[in-house]
C-alpha cells in the first residue's frame, strides 16, 4: 500500500477585489515592530528571528533573570509567549491556562483557567502540551487540548465566542497554535496515532463560524483540491496528481482513519495567497 502524506498548499479566498492579496493588516503592523513577539514564530514566514539589537556575541554572556512566572502546571511547555506592546500572553499545557501580564508592573492583569474534562488527558499522545496563542485586531484566540477553540478580548480577557473543533472522545484532541491569516484563524488537529483523519480549518475571527475545512486525505473536494491542477513530484517531473490521487493509495476506506493530522505551524506568503502547512504521521 503506497500512502500520500506531506506538505500540502491551500490558496486563501479573497477578502478584497479579485486579485488583491492581504495579510491581517492588524497582524501585519505587529510583526513589522520588533520590540513585539506577535506570533508564535515571529512572522508570517515562521522564520523565528528577531530583529533586536541589544543583546549581542559581546554581552550574552552576561545576562541575568530579572523575574520569573510559574504556571502551576508541571508537564512539558511549548511555544512562546506572545508580546504586544506592554502586554505579555503567556499559555500552559493542559488545562491551557492563559495569563495576561502587565509587562510595566510584571503583574496579571487577568487569567484564563478553562474545565476540561480529564479524560481528554489520556487522549493526548505525547505530553499535554499547548504550542501557544495567536492574536489579532485587539483578540487572542487559544486552542484548547478538549478541541475548543476560544476568542477573548485582549483588554479585559472576556470570551467573545468558542466553537468546538473535535470530538476528543475518538482522539480528536488539539495541541496546535491558531495561526491568524486574513479575516480567518487557522487551526488543525492531533490525535493521528487514534486514527484521526487530519485537517486544518478557517473560522471567521470575528464571529467564529467555520468557513472552510480542508483534509490531508480522502476525497478531492474534502481535500479541497483540484486535481487537475493540483500537482505532484512523480516520474521524475512535476505533473497533476490526477482524480482521486488520495483514494487510490490506500485499501479500501481506510484513508477514513488515514491520520495526517496537522499540529505544526502554519506559513503564508502575502504575495502568491497561499498558505503552506504540514502533515503529521498517517495512522494504521
Amino acid at each position: 500500500m503506497r500512502v500520500t502524506l506531506g506538505y500540502l498548499v491551500l490558496p486563501l479566498a479573497l477578502t478584497a477585489a479579485a486579485g488583491v492579496a492581504q495579510a491581517n493588516s492588524d497582524v501585519e503592523k505587529n510583526i513589522a515592530n520588533p520590540k513585539n513577539w506577535a506570533m508564535q514564530a515571529g512572522d508570517m514566514y515562521n522564520q523565528r528571528y528577531s530583529k533586536l539589537s541589544q543583546v549581542n556575541a559581546a554581552n550574552v554572556n552576561k545576562l541575568q533573570v530579572a523575574w520569573t512566572f510559574s504556571t502551576g502546571v508541571l508537564r512539558g511547555h511549548e511555544g512562546s509567549p506572545l508580546v504586544i506592546g506592554d502586554m505579555m500572553y503567556l499559555h500552559s499545557p493542559f488545562p491551557n491556562k492563559v495569563f495576561a501580564i502587565d509587562l510595566n508592573t510584571n503583574m496579571i492583569k487577568w487569567k484564563y483557567t478553562p474545565k476540561q474534562d480529564p479524560a481528554v488527558i489520556p487522549q493526548m499522545c505525547c505530553d499535554t502540551v499547548n504550542r501557544g496563542l495567536a492574536y489579532a485586531e485587539g483578540k487572542l484566540f487559544l486552542q484548547q487540548a478538549d478541541s475548543t477553540l476560544v476568542a477573548f478580548d485582549a483588554k479585559s480577557g472576556k470570551i467573545l465566542w468558542s466553537v468546538t473543533n473535535g470530538d476528543p472522545s475518538v482522539g480528536a484532541v488539539n495541541t496546535n497554535a491558531p495561526h491568524v491569516f486574513k479575516d480567518k484563524v487557522i487551526t488543525g488537529i492531533s490525535g493521528g496515532e487514534w486514527g484521526v483523519r487530519g485537517y486544518v480549518a478557517a473560522y471567521n475571527i470575528n464571529t467564529g463560524d467555520l468557513v472552510w475545512k480542508g483534509y490531508s486525505v480522502g476525497p478531492d473536494d474534502e481535500m479541497l483540491i483540484d486535481p487537475s491542477t493540483t500537482t505532484t513530484w512523480m516520474d521524475g517531473k512535476v505533473q497533476p496528481v490526477g482524480a482521486d490521487s488520495s483514494l487510490n493509495t490506500w485499501k479500501d476506506d481506510l484513508w477514513k482513519i488515514g491520520g495526517g493530522t496537522t499540529w505544526g505551524w502554519y506559513s503564508y506568503d502575502k504575495a502568491l495567497n497561499l498558505m503552506y502547512y504540514g502533515t503529521n504521521n498517517p495512522s494504521t
